[in-house]
């Protein structure tokens, strides 16, 4: 990993402390080496511990209405009730570590260009490099709401920078992701694991599909589907022949992932996801002494509804730890449903890493995989031409689902494929069809959300009156509407004279 001073946090303290190593953007940008380095640098800094390590997951799946955690820490989280100095906002933050990765992604947007690196190698670089501020910035606005717009290197005279609005966020999360989609390599000239040309096709389906909201009659409809349709007809990604392969830690990078955060046991960035929702001493992680902290969990609801709707479904027991597991030490650990005590909530299997020892793991994150493209493209259609021709998308996913072990030999009868639905029917089965595929992959809180707040307050309705609650660990969450969005930590308002009390999101 390459350290700049220039990639340092965005506080005034940042800028004033000694580096403790440089290299000049002159030096690093004048060989294809160099430049290919800063490019992994902001990899590293994105996938850190307060980014998509640890921060990302924990305040997106916790606060999405439909996790659970046992962290004492994040009891606020936990309970909808955090505030602008929770401490997932103030310490190892996602709003802290994805603007350090996008201040990489500026140096190497302004200064490469400048540089004696190859014309093949700037194109592609720089290709990625705006793809990755247009995904973090994209992350930021979903969450925010308007954040500062920071477009070049800071300098000690812009350290300060007000808030722009979400309209203007959005617009350079387009720009952005236009240019990538002309600059990042062809499937076949990208290195395994990083994301190529179409990626920035799906990512900008997500993104107009997210500015359609809940307006059947918006344009970013028919913006998201034609996206889609080119990832769709490219032939660039395809399901995986289980649903279990796509998890399966022997095949990560497979062709159903789109955009997948890499971690390394040695010497890689803070990679959380096998500690975080994997259960404690099982043996789903055999070398594990002391561990996994196993904190995040899903709610009774969120399960319950999986199973009552696809009772055979073969994503269940790939999705979930419940019932019960085996200890690492002999016995087993009763879990929701079996248990709705303090054990009354089951797990996420999916990241299971049976290689874990202690506190970091290997097992990557797929941000986007093939499956969710399949999915935006039958909402999509519904909403522009209504279910007719919208079935043959999600129908994809749901064979995939039914065929258990990929060979043809162990055929679910759920979930079945979709049909005779109405326009209505449909949108609100495809939400919920969202949620069972792509539980614990950080889809939930923004699912929830981008409908609107009136289908948002009623999830939180429906969580509130869920007839299993168990009142001394459930929480009864506040239906609240500032809880559309996060709100702007406190230290960023202290420290940047630009943005002010007044300028916090609304309920804040």
């Amino acid at each position: 990993m390459v350290i700049l001073t220039t990639f340092g946090a965005c506080t005034k303290n940042a800028l004033e402390e000694e580096p403790f190593s440089f290299i000049s953007s002159e030096t690093l940008y004048s060989t294809d080496g160099g430049a290919q380095a800063a490019l992994t640098g902001c990899y590293s800094v994105l996938a850190d511990y307060g980014g998509f390590g640890a921060g990302y997951p924990t305040l997106t799946m916790i606060a999405s209405g439909g996790f659970y955690t046992s962290q004492a820490a994040a009891s606020d989280l936990n309970a909808l009730t955090f505030g602008a100095s929770t401490l997932w906002l103030t310490n190892n933050s996602p709003w802290d570590q994805f603007y350090n990765a996008i201040k990489v992604a500026n140096d190497i947007i302004t200064n490469l260009p400048k540089g004696s690196a190859s014309e093949k190698t700037k194109q592609a670089v720089m290709g990625e490099a705006y793809f990755l501020r247009g995904m973090l910035y994209f992350n930021l606005v979903r969450m925010f709401g308007g954040v500062p717009k920071r477009i070049a290197p800071v300098t000690i005279n812009d350290i300060d920078i007000a808030r722009s609005s979400a309209d203007e966020i959005y617009q350079l999360v387009i720009e952005d992701l236009e240019k990538a989609k002309t600059m990042m390599p062809e499937p076949a000239a990208q290195l395994k694991g990083r994301p190529h040309k179409f990626a920035a096709n799906s990512l900008l389906g997500k993104v107009y599909l997210t500015q359609a909201g809940n307006d059947p009659t918006s344009p970013y409809w028919q913006k998201a589907k034609d996206e889609l349709l080119v990832v769709y007809n490219s032939n660039a990604y395809e399901l995986q022949k289980s649903f279990a392969l796509v998890f399966d830690i022997n095949n990560e990078n497979n062709k159903e992932s789109i955009v997948e955060i890499q971690y390394a046991i040695s010497g890689g960035p803070n990679g959380q996801w096998t500690n975080f929702h994997t259960p404690t001493g099982s043996t789903l992680t055999p070398l594990a002494t002391n561990g996994p902290f196993g904190r995040n969990r899903v709610n009774k609801e969120i399960f319950d509804a999986h199973r009552a709707r696809y009772a055979t479904d073969p994503r269940i027991d790939v999705s979930y730890v419940y019932n019960q597991y085996t200890r690492n030490t002999g016995g087993t650990q009763s879990v929701y449903p079996a248990n709705t005590g303090n054990q009354g909530f089951p797990y996420i299997k999916k990241f299971v890493d049976p290689a874990y020892v202690s506190t970091n793991s290997n097992r990557n994150f797929m941000y986007l995989r093939y499956a969710d493209v399949l999915l935006m493209l039958a909402e999509c259609e519904n909403e522009i031409s209504g279910p007719d021709q919208a079935y043959q998308y999600v129908n994809k996913v749901l064979t995939r689902a039914r065929d258990a072990k990929g060979d043809g030999t162990t055929i679910a009868t759920t979930p079945a494929n979709w049909s005779g639905m109405t326009k209505d029917e449909f949108r609100n089965r495809i939400m919920l069809e969202r949620r069972y595929e792509l539980i614990g992959e950080c889809h939930l809180w923004f699912d929830v959300r981008r409908r609107g707040k009136e289908i948002f307050l009623q999830f939180l309705r429906d969580h509130n009156s869920y007839p299993k609650l168990n009142l001394s660990f459930d929480k009864i969450y506040p239906v609240n509407e500032r809880l559309m969005l996060f709100p702007i930590p406190d230290k960023e308002i202290s420290a940047n004279a630009l943005i002010n009390p007044q300028d916090q999101n609304p309920g804040y």
